[in-house]
């Protein structure tokens, strides 16, 4: 490398995108991400993919990505530029399988911009309507709203509206991404107390009364359908842990992508450390209310037994045609209009706030892809005035757009986003092994690298240690997702569209490597030092 020793790390800002974002604001973005709300959505479906799971136990399962965040962080503090992992695997390993790690990920967290848009229309809009339906005896005008709400254009044409509002706040900058993390965390913040004075008020008692009197359907009689159907009705160890490692986890991806950001990060080795590892510690607060709320609320077996009804299409399930989400169960719980309009706008903005940090982040990824000619420089060049690379966030709209119509028209292609963690952590084995062969195969960046990033353990260097925890960690977790794939819980396209986006990028990498050849150039040459700040 032409650039060795310590002058690599200095942050000199002289060209491309500014330095701006402080440490506290990278750990509130981090946090933010990965949906603060979401236990609510998984916990619907992670107990019927893996029976027996007690989900306020399986928040102890995130303590494996504690492991990954550790190995972003040195990584991180040894290259301190846009582009995350796609920087750290290109360069250690192969540019090839730099671009198809990242690209999987980019993508995989695009998808969820457009996906996550429509969950806002289907549980804060449709299921808000349909609730106070419910608790008004079925009232026939407010499900008439709840069915023109729910039709799949009406989903089409709002979630169109909210994506080009995301495009306007990515074009404001930065600065706005921030402030919207600190509303997203507000939004949370408020609706965790709204569900706790809910349960302050009622209690199990009264849902289960008030369950049993606006759906008809005994509440006892709930555990004993599913029993009756083959549903475990007793907590395992092994599906426990199995959820914990699957959606619990899945709801922290996301959370490094601060790393991604670290060329507009101030102190970058300071602020990775913060956003790594105090948003993963804000997201289990959270989710130990969201999930132990919902199970003291509602009941833990009950609960699951309900979900199992959901989710197997039993005909004795109550809410046909629509799901057993907080705006539902709130409004049952309090008959309250007022609890339902709270929960469902907390929601609303909480899940806004996580589609728009899911897609910003990586949009620096293709920049960075740009810089390295794998994509064509219009990627990086940036707005005059909000600094902001134009053309790669115009592409994340796009892309973003395609999973929201995917989602809205052919369901099955994005079914429980399985998907999402299978294409994660498929693109994360490759991370691990980037940690393990870092000290030996880059010797003179290794050795260039801040004294934290070479601290050894018992012997052997800590990235080594953290490379080797996160490969096994990525495979067990790749497994675990095939378990309810080949019992028939999971659709086809789980595998299918993982490994489209695990061939594509490779196609791009030789397609772009034999355009630049026939130039005189070998875009491989440039993989040897990471890029200039």
């Amino acid at each position: 490398m032409s650039k060795a020793g310590l002058a690599l790390f200095e942050q000199k800002s002289t060209g491309g995108i500014a330095r701006q974002i402080s440490p506290i604001d990278t750990m509130i973005y981090s946090a933010a991400n990965p949906g603060l709300m979401f236990a609510l959505v998984y916990i619907m479906w992670a107990p019927f993919l893996y029976p027996g799971a007690h989900m306020v136990w399986a928040i102890l399962a995130v303590a494996q990505m504690f492991i990954i965040a550790g190995l972003y962080w040195l990584l991180s503090v040894s290259m301190p530029r846009s582009g995350g992992e796609y920087i750290y695997i290109s360069r250690i390993l192969h540019p090839a399988i730099g671009l198809m790690a990242s690209f999987m990920i980019t993508f995989t967290s695009i998808s969820w911009t457009g996906i996550l848009l429509n969950w806002i229309i289907k549980w804060s809009v449709v299921e808000f309507f349909y609730s106070i339906a419910l608790i008004n005896g079925n009232d026939a005008g407010w499900l008439h709203l709840a069915e023109f709400f729910n039709s799949n254009y009406m989903h089409a044409i709002i979630g169109t509206g909210l994506l080009l509002f995301i495009y306007f706040i990515y074009y404001k900058g930065t600065k706005w991404m921030v402030r919207l993390a600190y509303l997203t965390l507000g939004a949370t913040l408020v609706g965790a107390v709204v569900f706790i004075i809910a349960n302050l008020i009622t209690g199990q008692g009264t849902f289960a009364a008030n369950f049993s009197q606006l759906t008809g359907l005994a509440y006892n009689d709930v555990i004993q359908l599913a029993k009756a159907d083959g549903y475990t009705t007793k907590f395992l160890f092994g599906a426990t842990i199995m959820a914990g490692s699957t959606y619990i986890i899945l709801n922290t991806l996301g959370s490094t992508f601060g790393a991604n950001l670290a060329g507009e990060v101030r102190n970058v080795q300071k602020s990775q450390l913060m956003a790594l590892f105090g948003s993963l510690a804000i997201l289990m607060v959270v989710w130990a209310i969201f999930y132990s709320l919902s199970y003291i609320n509602f009941g833990d077996i009950w609960s699951n037994s309900l979900y199992y009804l959901y989710n197997s299409g039993h005909e004795a399930y109550p809410f046909k045609g629509y799901d057993p989400f907080i705006t539902i169960m709130i409004g049952i719980m309090t008959k309250s209009p007022v609890f339902v309009f709270l929960i469902a706008i907390c929601f609303a903005v909480a899940t806004f706030g996580s589609a728009a940090g899911l897609g910003f982040g990586p949009s620096r990824n293709m920049v960075a892809w740009s810089f390295d000619r794998l994509i064509p420089s219009k990627f990086m060049e940036l707005n005059k005035k909000t600094n902001s690379p134009t053309y790669a966030l115009r592409t994340v709209i796009i892309g973003a757009w395609f999973f929201l119509m995917l989602d809205i028209f052919v369901p099955s292609w994005t079914a429980n986003i399985a998907y999402t963690i299978f294409t994660w952590f498929l693109a994360w084995i490759f991370l691990g092994i980037a940690g393990i062969v870092f000290s030996t195969r880059k010797k003179i960046l290794f050795n260039s690298s801040p004294p934290i990033v070479k601290t050894k353990f018992l012997g052997v260097h800590l990235v080594t240690i953290l490379g080797w925890l996160t490969l096994a960690i990525s495979v067990s977790i790749c497994y675990y997702l095939l378990i309810p794939f080949l019992r028939g819980d999971l659709p086809f396209t789980m595998i299918v569209v993982s490994l489209c986006l695990m061939f594509i990028p490779i196609i791009i990498y030789f397609v772009m490597k034999r355009h630049h050849a026939k130039k005189g150039i070998d875009i491989d040459i440039q993989f040897q030092e990471i890029p200039s700040d």
